[in-house]
Order: structure tokens, then sequence, then C-alpha cells
């Protein structure tokens, strides 16, 4: 076989494992990325889309970068031992960044859905009251009427002292 014709066939290989991968992936990912975004689905789907472009994205450029368009110098005009090795850890190195990639993402999802889920309730509660003494006065601040003289502390250890 020529050289060419093995990059060729490394080539389409490469491509449809990118193209059935990727939809098996989210279709078998979609119950769990809306477990996990059960608080809010819309930020959930834009996540999904988000993940898919980075995914085509990451493969894409996988392929395009170790692509060969010239026989390396090497190599001989048919294929070799050598030129398989190099054929076969191309396509290994292909699913081992699919794998961990995937594997990041699985572990990663659930932090992600809850950092996004606790926006989301902190956004609806609104901003907290600042927490007062039973006198009403803000515990936050000082008071700033003058109460108290310059230099003396606020605190009740100081309110028996003379």
């Amino acid at each position: 076989m020529v050289w060419w014709v093995a990059e060729l066939i490394l080539a389409a290989t490469l491509v449809v494992i990118v193209l059935v991968l990727g939809p098996f992936i989210k279709r078998f990912g979609r119950s769990y990325a809306a477990d996990v975004f059960r608080a809010n689905p819309r930020t959930g789907k834009s996540y999904m889309v988000l993940m898919d472009i980075a995914y085509y994205l990451i493969f894409a450029a996988y392929i395009l970068v170790t692509t060969t368009f010239e026989r390396p110098d090497d190599w001989g005009e048919t294929v070799t031992a050598a030129q398989m090795e190099t054929v076969l850890i191309r396509l290994g190195g292909m699913l081992l960044i699919m794998g961990v990639l995937h594997g990041l993402n699985v572990l990663s999802l659930p932090i992600i859905g809850r950092l996004l889920g606790l926006g989301r309730d902190l956004a609806a509660i609104g901003p907290s009251p600042s927490p007062t003494s039973p006198d009403g006065r803000s515990r936050a601040s000082p008071d700033a009427g003058g109460d108290q003289p310059a230099g003396e502390a606020s605190d009740s250890s100081s309110a028996g002292s003379p």
C-alpha cells in the first residue's frame, strides 16, 4: 500500500470517530446534564451547545494538525511497520484526548451546575439586610451620631468601666 493511502484511511477514520462518538456521547449525556441543571434547564441546554462546539473544534484541530501531506523522509513509498506505528499512535492520541476531556467534563459538570444554580439562587433572594442590634442600630457600621466620646470602645466590656 502506498504511504498516502494509509494517511487517507487514518484521516477518514478520525473523522468518522468524531462524527459517530460526538452524537453518541451527547445522546447518553443529555439525561445526566438535565439532572445536573434541573434548577435551570435553559442554562443546561446552553452549556451543552457550547460543549458541542468545543468538542468539534478540538477534534477538527487535532485531525488537521496531525494530517501529513508530504511523505516524511524516514518513510518509504510503501507502508512500513514504523509508519503503521505512527498512524496508530495518532489514532490512539485522538481517543486518549477524547477520553480525558470527556472524563473531565463528567467530573466537573456537577460543580459547574452547582455554581450556576447558586448564582441564580442568590439573585432570586436579593440583597440580604444588614444585621441589626436589639436597639435597631446596624452592627455593620459604627454609629456616626457621636453617642460615644472619641476613643471609647463600643463593646460591652467597656460599658462598666469608669
